[in-house]
Parts: structure tokens; C-alpha cells; sequence
């Protein structure tokens, strides 16, 4: 018997494999409409918490940790397929992540675009020190971040129906 065939059959007896098989064959994606706008609320009342009032920085913060933890985990569990999928994707799974995609950039753009701006008039009115202006910054790049995570969850359950199981 050779290495390998010793090191399959070791893993075997662990019984792990038939339970990762039981797991992955039985997933089903489903349409999550109110847990991604719930996200989108958290993060954005955390922000703009943040940036209205510099001394609640850190409640701000909170909220946005909150909501940022929820839309990490919206990818496992939501319709858009990960892009390491090889198994059950079809040319319908493609097309639904392409267009989840390219709403998420577009809006991530937008989003960098006037949030910096915003960013830096803020930042001249209210005449920020150096590390309020760093904190400010990094509340930002997390909402990015969650908007990654969130927006292609968002798209793909409002534009598609769910498929009924045959």
C-alpha cells in the first residue's frame, strides 16, 4: 500500500470526508433581502455617527464592527455563488455574479468618490487633528470593505427569484 492510499484511508476512518460531502451537496444559496439592508444601515448610521461627531468615534466604531461582522459572513449563506466554486455552477450562476459584480463596483466608485470628498471637506471645516483624521480614514476603508461583502448579496437577491426545488 502506498503513501497516499495510507494517508486516504487514515482521513477516512476520521469520518470527516463523508461529513464535508454530506455538507457541501446539501447547500442551498438562499435570497437574503433584509439582513443586507440591515448591514447597509449599521455600517452607514456607524459612519456617519463617526463623522458627525468625533467624540462618539468610538460608538461609531462599535456599530460599524457590528455591521461589517454580519456582512462577512453574508457571502457564505447568500445567492451569489464563491468564486472558487467548481462544482453545481452553471451558466445562470455566472451571469448572476457578473451582474452582482458589476453594481458592486460601480457603486464602491461612487461611494470612494464622494466619501472622500466629503472626507476632506469635513476634515477643513471642522479643522480634525492628524489622528482624528487617520480614524476617520479607517471608519471609511471598513465601510468599503462591507460594502464589498454586502452589495453583491443585495443585488443578486432582489434581481433573481428563487429556483423551486424539483
Amino acid at each position: 500500500m502506498s503513501l497516499p492510499e495510507r494517508l486516504d484511508d487514515l482521513a477516512n476512518m476520521t469520518g470527516f470526508p463523508r461529513f464535508s460531502a454530506r455538507l457541501t451537496s446539501g447547500t442551498q444559496h438562499r435570497h437574503l433581502r433584509v439582513l443586507p439592508i440591515v448591514t447597509l444601515v449599521l455600517t452607514t448610521g456607524g459612519l456617519i455617527t463617526g463623522f458627525a461627531r468625533p467624540d462618539l468615534f468610538w460608538l461609531g466604531y462599535i456599530v460599524m464592527i457590528i455591521g461589517n461582522t454580519i456582512a462577512g459572513l453574508l457571502p457564505l449563506f447568500g445567492p451569489v455563488k464563491p468564486w472558487g466554486t467548481i462544482k453545481g455552477v452553471d451558466e445562470r450562476d455566472r451571469q448572476v455574479r457578473h451582474d452582482a459584480y458589476f453594481v458592486t463596483f460601480g457603486t464602491i466608485s461612487i461611494v470612494a468618490v464622494i466619501g472622500l470628498l466629503a472626507l476632506i471637506g469635513v476634515a477643513l471645516v471642522e479643522n480634525w487633528e492628524s489622528i482624528t483624521l487617520m480614524g476617520e480614514m479607517g471608519m471609511f476603508i471598513l465601510y468599503l470593505v462591507s460594502l464589498w461583502s454586502t452589495i453583491p448579496t443585495l443585488h443578486a437577491s432582489w434581481a433573481t427569484q428563487p429556483i423551486e426545488d424539483e
